[in-house]
């Protein structure tokens, strides 16, 4: 009799962790991830046929395969274990499709955490596979592979390139786009503010900030008008015409889900999505702690739910009872509602129990760990606690027919900021009365213009595509991802900025895909995805409403010409227009002339689109001693900057920087220079008067 059970999950980090938890009559083994797909090189797609997939065995999951064969003929039963979500149920239905001939005896096993008590509860408890989610996965999958296998060759023959569109990634693309669009038409705004320092009968002195004439909100448009109203002022004297106190509450956040935990991460400390989503994994799977037991340390971090277990609900209390005193904790448990019903068969992102404090297990961890660790452990223990009370004043003081406003906040009572302290600054009123004169200490004026919205960084867009229900929260790291991978954004100051490509792929998709661009009809399928894993809608049915929509786009455009990619300048040589070209041999793109054969002139091109012209032999030549070969300009990738060198080279080493007109330093006035670091390989503008002026320049980095 074999009496031995087979569990699959997908990486060997998991394998190790689990099968520390179970006897030997368990043989634990990974996957490594999927191990049937739609063949790359063709779409796989019967679209006569209902739409059947056609899915192969991945080659390099050859070995893998046959061991997991190989075991699955050893084994009485197996059961399969890989993440609890849609992708997980898709890997389990390709496992039991592999190995059904090997072994009949084939179950599902689910854990939403990797802890001891988790594991060997799912081992008495297993189930069949679900197919409705099975489904789910299987649309997003078909539906991503039409929108990518048949628009992106129409991208490459109508504008060139590797080019590549996709059923979110282009919408994420349009998003960055039309942010650019909005900041470059935008036309800034002046305003002036006014703030009074006053002094009332009892200390401190206390800040007010004019907001109303005659109880309507005031803009004073420009100086003319401040100075009128600075008029006015003198005129009257200071009153406090009103004061209000109230006791409010502030309640805590919900522990986090997937995208929160994206967007806090970001937030805190910077990190790209897909680091935090990397470490998240390494949490989830098991970190050596305590005498060196693998220890699962938060639950799975693929999720859109608040919900929290009882178990975990009751760990907290008796954390913060213990640690904090009961008051801290509420009479009944904080419950948070989820925006949709997607996928809350999950808990929301919360440490295992029992409960790993930070502190205690921080040598155990890396740096990241512990920092994404603690904002989970931190915000998941903040959830669980009572309010805080803050006891709020509003001070109204007129003068004439003008209100000036200020407000205070006072904290009676921290609750869940001992734990999530906002770090806000508190600004404290004195105790006055109502119908006190107060003395004008001092009035600032200051000149402001209204700002164009912000690029969007990787936490915003993140926040943006969900709020919009746009994609999910697991795929928007590889969507980012793909975005810089195909040229179609670079960055500055962590900020997405759309290159030329971008800008044409996303314009030429939304004048001839408008569906594949509508957010709506985007958010529409994501909904559709979760109707068909809840089991209330065919997936056929929703594929071919969508394949019917993009059949007409694709007729449409077939007999279009191919798009030349002017870039607005004019050729130095022969005053032709410059175009943005692909070249196939160097699978890259340049700037070249459209006038090609007849004039050849080309431009390499960098990061950020800022292009780098040819060589370029000067009237003078090398001054070295014996040489007198001419000199030329050229750019270094290495500095980032052109130089002049001897065409002599490497026999001649002459070389002097070019010399560029990059205004005069703000603070002495002597010419700036570009400068270029070897420690840090970056490039700076400074003050050609170092070291007597020390002022420095960062010049922006693309990626």
């Amino acid at each position: 009799m074999k009496n031995k059970i087979l569990i699959i999950v997908e990486s060997p980090a998991k394998s190790n962790t689990i099968s520390k938890y179970l006897d030997p009559s368990y043989i634990v083994s990974s996957s490594m991830g999927h191990i049937r797909d739609l063949n790359p090189k063709i779409l796989s797609i019967d679209v006569e046929n209902n739409f059947k997939p056609y899915y192969e065995e991945l080659k390099d999951k050859k070995a893998i395969i046959n061991e997991l064969k190989k075991l699955s003929r050893k084994s009485d039963k197996i059961y399969l274990a890989p993440d609890p979500d849609r992708e997980g149920e898709a890997i389990a239905f390709h496992l039991k499709e592999i190995l059904k001939s090997t072994n009949k005896n084939i179950f599902r096993i689910y854990f939403n955490e990797i802890t001891r008590s988790a594991i060997n509860k799912a081992v008495e408890n297993p189930m069949a596979i679900d197919m409705d989610k099975v489904n789910s996965q299987q649309m997003r999958r078909l539906l991503d592979r039409l929108a990518g296998y048949k628009i992106s060759p129409v991208l490459q023959r109508k504008i060139g390139g590797r080019l590549s569109a996709g059923r979110v990634q282009s919408v994420a693309l349009k998003l960055i786009v039309e942010r650019e669009k909005e900041i470059a038409k935008f036309i800034p705004e002046e305003f002036w503010t006014l703030t009074a320092l006053l002094e009332g009968s009892k200390s401190p002195e206390f800040l007010s900030k004019l907001e109303k004439l005659k109880s309507k909100k005031l803009v004073i448009k420009n100086e003319s008008e401040k100075d009128n109203v600075l008029n006015d002022l003198e005129k009257d004297d200071y009153l406090l015409s009103k004061v209000r106190k109230r006791v409010k509450k502030r309640r805590p956040s919900p522990p986090f889900i997937t995208s929160g935990l994206q967007q806090e991460a970001y937030r805190k400390f910077g990190f790209p999505v897909k680091m935090t989503m990397k470490v998240a994994q390494e949490l989830y799977e098991g970190v050596k702690i305590k005498g060196g037991e693998p220890t699962g340390l938060i639950t799975y971090m693929r999720t859109d739910s608040f919900r929290i277990s009882a178990d975990a609900a009751k760990a907290a209390g008796n954390f913060i009872k213990k640690t904090f005193g009961k008051e801290y904790l509420p009479e009944k448990q904080n419950v948070y509602g989820t925006k949709k019903k997607i996928q809350d068969a999950h808990e929301a992102i919360r440490p295992t129990t029992p409960l790993n404090p930070p502190d205690e297990i921080k040598s155990f961890l890396s740096e990241r760990q512990l920092k994404v660790y603690k904002i989970i452990w931190d915000r998941f223990i903040a959830s669980q606690m009572k309010d805080a009370e803050i006891r709020e004043t509003k001070f109204e003081v007129t003068n004439g027919d003008y209100t000036f406003m200020s407000k205070g906040e006072v904290i009676k009572f921290k609750g869940f900021m001992e734990i999530t302290d906002p770090n806000e600054k508190i600004i404290i009123l004195p105790d006055l009365d109502e119908g006190e004169k107060l003395k004008l200490k001092k009035l600032d004026d200051k000149q402001n213009f209204t700002k164009p919205p912000a690029r969007f960084t990787e936490a915003s867009l993140v926040k943006v595509l969900e709020d919009k229900g746009i994609g999910r929260p697991s795929t928007y790291a590889s969507i980012i991802d793909t975005l810089g991978k195909r040229d179609y954004v670079y960055r500055e100051e962590k900020k997405f900025i759309p290159s030329f490509l971008g800008n044409k792929v996303a314009d030429y998709l939304e004048n001839n895909f408008k569906d594949l661009m509508n957010y709506n009809f985007t958010a529409e399928l994501e909904e559709k995805l979760d109707k068909v894993s809840e089991g209330n809608l065919d997936w056929v049915e929703s594929i071919s409403d969508y394949y019917s929509k993009l059949e007409k786009d694709l007729e449409k455009v077939k007999k279009e010409e191919k798009e030349t990619l002017y870039i607005g300048k004019d050729c130095p040589d022969c005053g032709g227009k410059l175009v943005r070209k692909y070249s196939v041999r160097t699978r890259g793109w340049f700037v070249g002339c459209s006038e090609y054969p007849k004039c050849n002139y080309t431009e390499r091109i960098m990061n950020g689109d800022s292009s780098i012209k040819k060589d370029e032999i000067l009237d003078r030549t090398c001054p070295k001693d014996n040489c007198g070969k001419p000199l030329v300009k050229r750019y270094s990738p290495k500095t980032k900057s052109y130089f002049i060198g001897c065409t002599g080279y490497p026999d001649c080493d002459f070389i002097e920087s070019v010399k560029e007109d990059l205004g005069n330093c703000p603070q002495c006035e002597k010419p700036l220079v570009r400068k270029f670091q070897k420690k840090s390989r970056r490039t700076f503008i400074a003050c050609s008067g170092y070291p007597d002026c020390k002022y420095i320049h960062k010049v922006k980095a693309t990626s």
